[in-house]
């Protein structure tokens, strides 16, 4: 039992800091957010079109800022205040997926629509990635830096399992519930 418990403590080192703990949570909501929303976007995308070319497109222009932009969101993260960054990063993409779900709502959801709100999204990811990315060493003392990095990509890729499960799951339930109907 102490080999497993030392273990346990070796691998959450950086959960040892409570800044890092709130902000890996909240990240870690966030990105399971964006996979269900990206999840349900393709697929409102080809409920749309029917058409498998519009969401290949909206895919790209989705990550089409964050590797153009990318670098510059670095160049910013390093001059500008990552905190107030990566806020203004996060209401740009709340801001993108409430009017989307306005859209749909009023049922004027169109394609460009979606492409566009996708080049916006990405737009904001391209500078709160990097500034998330600066704030790390800033959370967390530089003997346990390597370890808030690792606990970071467990994060985005469990994110990345969970949020297309979350998405299709509740599109089968809003199908089975549509069919009943």
């Amino acid at each position: 039992m102490p080999k497993t418990s030392a273990f346990i403590a070796r691998t959450f080192r950086a959960f040892r800091y409570r800044d890092f703990r709130l902000m890996w949570m909240g990240a870690c909501a966030s990105t399971i957010g964006t996979f269900v929303h990206q999840f349900a976007q393709s697929w409102l995308v080809y409920d749309l079109t029917k058409n498998p070319f519009y969401l290949g497109l909206d895919l790209f222009l989705g990550q089409a800022p964050i590797m153009m932009f990318s670098l510059f969101g670095g160049v910013f993260a390093d001059r500008l205040d990552r905190r107030k960054m990566l806020l203004t990063s996060q209401y740009i993409q709340m801001t993108c997926a409430f009017l989307l779900a306005t859209l749909f709502a009023t049922h004027v959801v169109q394609v460009w629509h979606i492409l566009t709100l996708s080049f916006i999204v990405g737009l904001g990811q391209s500078f709160g990635g990097p500034a998330y990315s600066a704030l790390l060493p800033a959370l967390v003392g530089p003997e346990d830096l390597s370890n808030a990095i690792a606990m970071n990509s467990i994060q985005f890729n469990l994110a990345r399992v969970l949020g297309p499960i979350i998405g299709g799951l509740h599109t089968r339930r809003s199908a089975r519930r549509g069919a009943l109907s």
